[in-house]
């Protein structure tokens, strides 16, 4: 494995057991923070260290859509589209979310900051209507709370780059 996306790996640290290929999806795309995704190599090796087909590597990883083979940006967007969320006013929040970034559902920003997702459910309707960015869920959204979040991030972005 290479150490760009998994560090040091060998039995000590990960035993080479099919049970771990979620943990090893984890760890490539969280080496990789700035595209979030899983390179064709990585699925190489990780097939390898698994003693698995590339074929059977490729079917898991695209059974879960938190994890992408493609680049994403740094913040990946997955807005909700459960019916609580829709009757909260997600889809005035997807079209305001899609103005303000400038894209639509599965692209990314010019920038390589956002990308943005519809997905089925978060999981907290109480909350609606909801987004998760990277692992932080956001609930409550309007359109003004919207503003500032996104705000917030690419403050955070330009932040790190200074």
């Amino acid at each position: 494995m290479q150490d760009t996306y998994l560090g040091a790996l060998n039995s000590a640290v990960l035993p080479a057991e099919q049970d771990r290929i979620l943990t090893l999806f984890h760890r490539v795309q969280n080496a990789r923070a700035d595209t979030n995704d899983i390179p064709p190599e990585a699925v190489r090796d990780i097939a390898r260290h698994l003693n698995l087909s590339v074929a059977e590597v490729y079917g898991v990883l695209s059974f879960y859509h938190l994890f992408s083979v493609s680049p994403r940006g740094k913040y990946v967007i997955r807005l909700c589209d459960s019916l609580s969320c829709r009757v909260a006013g997600s889809i005035d929040i997807y079209a305001h979310l899609s103005r303000l970034l400038g894209v639509k559902r599965g692209e990314t920003t010019a920038d390589g900051l956002f990308t943005l997702e519809i997905v089925n459910c978060l999981g907290s309707c109480d909350t609606a209507p909801n987004m998760m960015v990277n692992d932080t869920l956001v609930g409550n959204l309007t359109v003004s709370s919207l503003d500032d979040y996104i705000a917030m991030l690419r403050k955070e972005a330009s932040d790190e780059k200074a």
